[in-house]
């Protein structure tokens, strides 16, 4: 009887050191060395170049905070971690590889997708499955935060870092608007067409475009669309210069895709007033479009680096990291980073709910505006006040600010190719 006892008691001591052990093991798993940072974006295939820069801008932030000795959470000071991964610009990757980012790495807040909409859109379903934060990048489709708006209870752990598509399509047809009413430019016929890339990006860009021209007695004679990274336009090209359409809209995220349609444009001799969506913004479209990219008027310019200093700043800052040209894409890395980074400061917690809620009030200026998000639809807000979407001319191989007037840099040329 008392050696039965002696084993209870052995029993008892060996669970109740079980328990502690498994405590102590919990209560470790969740003290964090670091704050993780994790991203999704395009490392290789055809917007690589974009990934890459975007990837470069937000390691400057994240080394900025390291110098500061990272962040407080809870009373200690944390490094910041970040863990890029390559989805190729694939949706299916992108959702492979973000689950990846919660199950194996564990990280803190996800930035996904950090270019592309159409993975955003794959992967913000992972949202309330994680409950963790999840703030897209570039990514700008309607769509998104058409989602989020109608079920905000399931996308409250997602946020979108950039301006709605509205803003560019908006912004194109006012563009247009404006060189009509100054007489720089006349339609005689009202007709415009479209050559997008055949993704949410593409076809949500210029969506609102459609709508205003259609409102205002235009007629859309054209609206082809191509595979990211197309490079073969002499079919699209033939079919539009039997239109005779006066206005030409084209969209892409691939840079090899602009070049080729603005070279082969001129050599076809196609007779329109044309304006482009973001590829132009890449430092390598002028670079490879030469002559060719001469008169063509595009949307957004937001990085001037010879005009702003701030951006100037960080333009000698990254070409002595990177021994490159700063752009775009790594300025606006740059700002969701430190966005992200921000709202973590902010809570003073790796909590989700608590990060969140400092996302909702988050307003700070950032490279490229001051960044705030709608309280509708958890998406950032464009405009002068906001995040602006003026349009420039390449001039002399050199960009110019033509839209709008207020911040104009030159007067619109009228493009070589018009007769």
């Amino acid at each position: 009887m008392k050696r039965k006892r002696i084993v209870i008691v052995l029993m008892n001591l060996f669970l109740i050191g079980t328990l502690i052990l498994a405590g102590c093991s919990k209560e470790t798993s969740n003290t964090a060395d670091s704050v993780k940072i994790g991203i999704t974006g395009p490392l290789t295939g055809s917007t690589s170049n974009s990934g890459i820069a975007l990837k470069q801008g937000m390691e400057m932030a994240v080394e900025e905070w390291n110098e500061k000795e990272g962040i407080n959470i809870d009373g200690e000071m944390l490094p910041v971690e970040m863990i890029f991964e390559d989805n190729q610009g694939q949706p299916s990757e992108g959702v492979s590889t973000a689950e990846k980012l919660f199950n194996n790495d564990n990280v803190d807040f996800l930035i996904g997708d950090a270019f592309a909409s159409s993975v955003t859109m794959a992967v913000m379903e992972l949202a309330s499955q994680y409950e963790k934060p999840i703030m897209s990048g570039e990514p700008v489709s309607s769509a998104i935060s058409e989602k989020i708006e109608k079920d905000p209870e399931k996308y409250k752990f997602f946020w979108k870092g950039n301006f709605s598509s509205e803003a560019y399509g908006e912004g194109a047809y006012e563009t247009i608007k404006t060189l009509i009413e100054d007489g720089d430019f006349e339609a005689e016929n009202k007709t415009v067409a479209f050559v997008v890339e055949d993704t949410d990006y593409g076809r949500s860009n210029v969506a609102e475009a459609q709508k205003l021209f259609e409102e205002d007695g235009w007629e859309q004679v054209a609206f082809e669309t191509v595979e990211v990274g197309h490079t073969d336009f002499y079919p699209q090209l033939t079919k539009l210069k039997s239109l005779k359409q006066d206005v030409l809209i084209t969209c892409f995220t691939a840079v090899s895709s602009g070049v080729a349609l603005v070279k082969q444009f001129n050599e076809t001799s196609v007779e329109a007033l044309h304006l482009a969506i973001y590829y132009p913004i890449r430092p390598e479209f002028m670079e490879q479009a030469g002559e060719d990219a001469n008169g063509l008027i595009w949307e957004p310019i937001s990085y001037q680096p010879e005009l702003i200093e701030k951006q100037k700043e960080f333009e000698e800052k990254y070409a002595e990291i990177y021994g490159d040209e700063g752009n775009a894409d790594a300025a606006q890395g740059y700002d969701y980073m430190n966005n992200a980074l921000s709202a973590i400061e902010a809570a003073g917690s790796l909590d989700s709910e608590k990060i969140v809620e400092e996302l909702s009030k988050i307003s700070r200026e950032g490279m490229l505006g001051i960044y705030e998000f709608d309280e509708n639809n958890q998406t950032v807000k464009a405009g002068p006040d906001f995040l602006p979407v003026p349009a420039a001319q390449i001039q002399d191989g050199k960009d110019q600010i033509i839209w709008p007037e207020n911040i104009a840099t030159s007067e619109y040329e009228p493009q070589p190719w018009i007769k």
